[in-house]
């Protein structure tokens, strides 16, 4: 539990831009993963990763945190839409991409954790 007060306007302290942006994110590792084995997953795999980058640039406007690496994070949605173009390998771009963006943020987390 937190001991952190409730806010004060009652309103939950979840972040839910946040919590779709990592449940999507998530989702797609997963999803990108089966779609080299099955079909439909390529599609779900899609959606997720604009469901997902979504929610980054609206959790980025809400909190002012744009920063120019954030460009970089939208690479799988470039590759998602390359891969509907009929570039295949867009989507084996798109989920190189969000492997390293997972990894990326899987560092910040550990670094952000041992600073406190």
């Amino acid at each position: 539990m937190s001991d952190a007060p409730p806010s004060a306007s009652g309103k939950s302290a979840i972040d839910w831009g946040a919590v779709t942006h990592a449940v999507a994110g998530l989702s797609a590792v997963i999803l990108g993963a089966l779609m080299y084995f099955k079909p439909w997953a390529r599609d779900l795999f899609s959606m997720l990763m604009v469901v997902a980058a979504i929610a980054a640039i609206y959790f980025s406007w809400k909190h002012s945190a744009w920063v120019p690496g954030h460009w970089f994070a939208m690479l799988p949605i470039i590759g998602v839409v390359l891969g509907y173009l009929g570039w295949q390998w867009g989507f084996s771009l798109a989920y190189v991409t969000l492997w390293l963006a997972f990894v990326h943020f899987i560092i910040r987390g550990l670094q952000s954790s041992r600073a406190t």
